[in-house]
């Protein structure tokens, strides 16, 4: 008789031979039938047949919100994404398949949609409003081809935070960022310090600072044909050409502090950062300055990004200078941090013409008492 498919034979010492099911990642045995026997291809197609239908009991009906989940984790649109933001994707959307999966996209509707996000709200507004995103880039392609009627996330609005809520990453003050270093030198992790270094005076993200390489520095001429230092990168998110001059400040740093990996930035084991470590160990830190009132509590790799948006924006740059500072894709990110240094500098304006009144009250009042 014919070998039997999917079938693995394991010879044991005692010379005896087991059969086994194996397909993929699936694997189950010992089985029960003789090799060679009639009952083995009988035994494995019941197998085969059990696992067809346990596939399709796990695959998405067409027509519902799961069969318009798993159309779009086969898009272009999501393929395109990189990596980290699919990874963080997936997990929203195994959750969204979970929740709602079984719902039928004629169901789903402006008032449907209200009362997810409703039902969600508990999980927090960060995480409510991720996961509404994620479900409209799942189910746009339903909308544009009509299978769901009208738009239901046309003038949604986002679940907003609680009134006490903190401010979502921080922009880092000058003397929490040489606080932080300080006491990164002073622990002997230079590496962490000059991941904080990439943030504040590069103005990367996360995934640029944990990968972006040594040879990322390069030495080229200026207009004069003078030599600079300046940073030659694509940037790990969006794909983005870093192309700029290096800040004097991140030069020096980079110099006065010692290279022990092939990235800028390293651990303390001198390996390239992880993400999640990276965070980890500026909360840490933050958290021991925190305690000393040389930090605020909850500062992020992310809050240092900031810090060098807004110092763009009070140095006066424009959009266009802030875009490419930070390798963004479109100007709305660098039109926030001038509207920001636009309302600091309108707060202390109008702090001038108080003190200037406060002043000229008091000039008054001393003349008229010396009077």
């Amino acid at each position: 008789m014919d070998k039997v498919k999917y079938v693995q034979r394991i010879r044991r010492p005692n010379g005896a031979v087991d059969l086994y099911f194996r397909k993929g990642d699936h694997r189950e045995g010992p089985l029960k039938s003789l090799d060679g026997s009639p009952e083995l291809k009988a035994e494995v197609d019941a197998i085969l047949a059990r696992l067809a239908r346990a596939q399709a009991a796990q695959t998405p009906r067409a027509g519902t919100v799961g069969g318009a989940i798993q159309r779009y984790r086969k898009s272009a649109d999501f393929i395109r994404l990189a990596q980290s933001t699919q990874k963080e994707y997936e997990r929203l959307l195994n959750e969204i398949a979970a929740d709602v999966g079984e719902v039928r996209l004629v169901e789903v509707d402006k008032p449907w949609i209200k009362d997810l996000r409703d039902l969600w709200a508990p999980r927090g507004h960060k995480a409510t409003n991720d996961r509404v995103q994620v479900l409209r880039n799942a189910l746009m392609p339903a909308v544009e081809d009509e299978r769901i009627k009208t738009n239901p996330f046309l003038k949604l609005k986002k679940l907003a935070p609680p009134h006490n809520a903190d401010e979502v990453n921080l922009a880092w003050t000058d003397e929490e960022v040489d606080a932080f270093i300080a006491l990164a030198l002073q622990r002997n992790m230079p590496g962490l310090a000059r991941a904080v270094a990439l943030g504040r005076w590069g103005g990367f993200r996360r995934g640029t600072i944990c990968n972006i390489p040594l040879n990322a520095r390069v030495i080229a001429q200026d207009d004069d044909g003078l030599s600079q230092r300046r940073l030659y990168w694509t940037t790990e998110k969006r794909k983005v050409l870093c192309d700029k001059r290096e800040d004097s400040r991140l030069s020096a740093f980079l110099e006065s502090t010692p290279t022990k990996a092939l990235t800028i930035a390293y651990d303390q084991r001198g390996h390239p950062w992880k993400e999640r470590s990276l965070n980890q160990a500026v909360a840490r830190l933050v958290d021991t300055l925190a305690l000393t009132k040389r930090a605020r509590p909850n500062l992020t790799p992310h809050g240092l990004r900031h810090a060098r948006g807004l110092e763009l924006a009070y140095a006066g740059a424009s959009d266009a200078e802030i875009m490419a500072q930070l390798e963004h894709t479109t100007e709305r990110a660098a039109r926030i941090y001038r509207r920001q240094a636009e309302r600091r500098r309108m707060a202390d304006s109008g702090q001038d013409r108080v003190d200037n009144v406060v002043a000229l009250k008091a000039e008054r009042k001393r003349s008229s008492n010396g009077a």
